[in-house]
């Protein structure tokens, strides 16, 4: 087993117009701290001691890497920072010299999310430094006093968000030691990593055969031949066009993603199934030569699933490594910059992966018709409602043949009750009193995804247990319960509140029952205000940290009750049903 490396967490805070600069930085193991001001001579040392160290940060990929290196190579950081920020211009074209210097980094920032929106989420400090990043001249005392409680705010909560993420780093080193990769690998995202273990190679040649992929041959449709019939017809061989249609009692649109089907405001118990396809799409790459064409060796991508469902039965969590194998190598072949590039192959697995459940599908239509429901399908699964524990055990040996035909693997889930708002939001419970539940409204939340807690809460409570909303709200008294986040986005200037402009990106905001509080809008240039969506009339701004604060008096919770009770209409009507005499507490 290779040596545990050091982890530490980096942030760099650069004053272009002042040649002022600042690196603040953090142990995972220790947690011992150390901060670094316009001092190269002790970065390269720290660098020195710290090279086979992984240096984690928050757009480490995009920044702080290249401040970094540019300080060791003797180039200015002012420079390399201002064209990064202001000139858009990736790091590694800077100067070839910034890729001469080794360094081993981790990149926890999704794309998705500024780390100021999950200091937010988590209830921290989201306030800016009053330091201009423009500053004309050389910081003072005090400024730099700031800037270094700034730039360590920023390393801590990057440090936080490492913790919730680490699974993802320990899955990757975990590759890079059972594959014995080269440490460089560390480097690699998780599809990048994915390529270079299966050997791909993208051709120096364009294909262009895109939309030319097969329909498989153990595809056996009857009542449903149109759908496949209208994949054959080249005519809408086009990734524009979708063919809308009924199946089996819903609306299902076909097109170039997974299945999307489900019934509205649909609720049931008892004799209640959802089947999900064992790796789906890995599946269908392995058992119809659908594995992109860049891979030299094509079973060695068979071995990694058998080695990870032998890992997975020895609980051995190097399993979950080759997860990511596996379930990154479809979302690769659709990436021009990756590699396993093969769109063809990509479009093959995503038409033919509906194919087959809509095969499925068919064979249960045709054998229960109005005697079962069809509740709904998505991506790697179907769900059903039968009438009796017979019917179900005639649906188990359906599924029996389909697997056998088509060589894919099913695993049940056997359902007491469901409540389902669509095919992206449900909650149910299962026989063994294990609660599921997915989509915005009701989805499991955690410290860095914790936007309205106090609304997701309530409907589960009322959805659940059958609490109402009312009581789950005005017994809850800690404000993080009620934050709202707002963003800015990059074609609105700034917002404002009342007659303040405020600058921030980022702002937590509550619901008010002052008249005196305004709305929060945002601004574009030479356009009116306009309200952000999803907010209430009347708001007060917290910016600071809220963990353990209480609720003021203020707080309009009227609103959050309101707000709570239209998203559960969109669930069931007249809030009619629950799973509460199932289940006692919200897993």
């Amino acid at each position: 087993m290779k040596k545990e490396r050091r982890r530490i967490i980096i942030d760099f805070e650069v004053l272009s117009k002042t040649n002022f600069w600042m690196c603040c930085m953090k142990d995972y193991k220790t947690k011992k701290e150390h901060t670094i001001i316009n001092n190269r001579e002790e970065l390269i040392r720290v660098y020195e001691k710290n090279k086979d160290s992984v240096w984690v940060g928050y757009n480490i990929k995009g920044y702080d890497q290249w401040i970094l290196k540019a300080i060791i190579a003797g180039i200015d950081p002012c420079i390399v920072s201002d064209k990064l920020i202001e000139s858009r211009v990736s790091g590694w074209s800077i100067d070839r010299n910034l890729n001469r210097i080794p360094l081993y980094i981790f990149e926890i920032n999704d794309s998705y999310r500024s780390l100021k929106e999950l200091e937010l989420f988590m209830g921290e400090d989201i306030r800016e430094s009053s330091v201009s990043f423009d500053l004309d001249r050389y910081p003072t005392e005090e400024e730099i006093k700031e800037l270094t409680t700034y730039c360590l705010h920023d390393v801590r909560m990057t440090f936080k968000v490492f913790e919730e993420n680490y699974y993802k780093y320990q899955a990757q080193m975990n590759l890079i030691e059972y594959f014995n990769l080269d440490d460089a690998m560390i480097n690699k995202t998780e599809a990048q990593l994915s390529a270079y273990i299966l050997g791909a190679k993208k051709p120096n040649y364009e294909r262009n055969d895109v939309l030319e992929f097969e329909i498989v041959d153990t595809l056996k449709l009857s009542k449903y031949n149109y759908i496949k019939d209208w994949y054959l017809n080249q005519n809408n061989r086009d990734q524009k066009k979708y063919f809308r249609t009924n199946v089996y009692g819903i609306e299902t649109d076909f097109g170039w993603g997974g299945l999307h089907s489900a019934r509205k405001k649909y609720e049931a118990c008892d004799y209640i199934v959802n089947s999900d396809v064992s790796s789906f799409y890995p599946s269908i790459m392995i058992e119809y030569g659908l594995l992109s064409r860049n891979v030299q060796n094509p079973d060695k991508y068979k071995e990694i699933r058998d080695n990870r469902i032998k890992l997975k039965k020895e609980n051995n969590p190097i399993e979950k490594s080759l997860k990511l194998v596996l379930n990154s190598t479809y979302g690769a072949c659709m990436d021009i910059n990756n590699d396993l590039y093969d769109p063809r192959q990509g479009n093959g697995i995503c038409v033919n992966g509906q194919l087959l459940l809509l095969d499925l599908i068919e064979k249960v239509e045709l054998k229960f018709g109005e005697n079962a429901e069809f509740i709904q399908g998505n991506t790697d699964g179907v769900m059903f409602k039968f009438n009796s524990k017979g019917d179900v055990d005639s649906y188990l040996e359906i599924c029996k043949e389909w697997c056998k035909r088509t060589k894919m693997e099913l695993e049940h889930d056997f359902i007491k009750k469901i409540i389902q708002k669509d095919v992206n939001n449900y909650v149910y419970v299962d026989e063994s009193e294990k609660i599921k539940s997915k989509g915005a409204y009701v989805k499991k939340l955690s410290i860095i995804d914790n936007d309205l807690p106090i609304i997701n809460r309530a409907i589960k409570e009322k959805l659940i247990n059958n609490i109402h909303i009312e009581t789950t709200i005005n017994n809850s008294n800690n404000l993080i319960d009620f934050q709202k986040c707002v963003k800015a986005t990059g074609k609105y200037s700034h917002v404002v509140y009342g007659n303040e402009k405020i600058n921030l990106k980022v702002l937590r905001v509550f619901a008010s029952k002052s008249i005196s509080h305004n709305s929060i809008m945002k601004i574009k240039e030479n356009k009116n205000p306009e309200k952000i969506s999803y907010t209430p009339d009347r708001v007060f701004i917290d910016n600071s940290r809220i963990i353990e604060k209480e609720v003021p008096t203020i707080l309009d919770k009227n609103w959050y009750i309101n707000i709570a009770k239209e998203r559960l209409d969109s669930f069931v009507q007249q809030n009619t049903f629950t799973l509460f005499d199932y289940a006692n507490l919200i897993k």
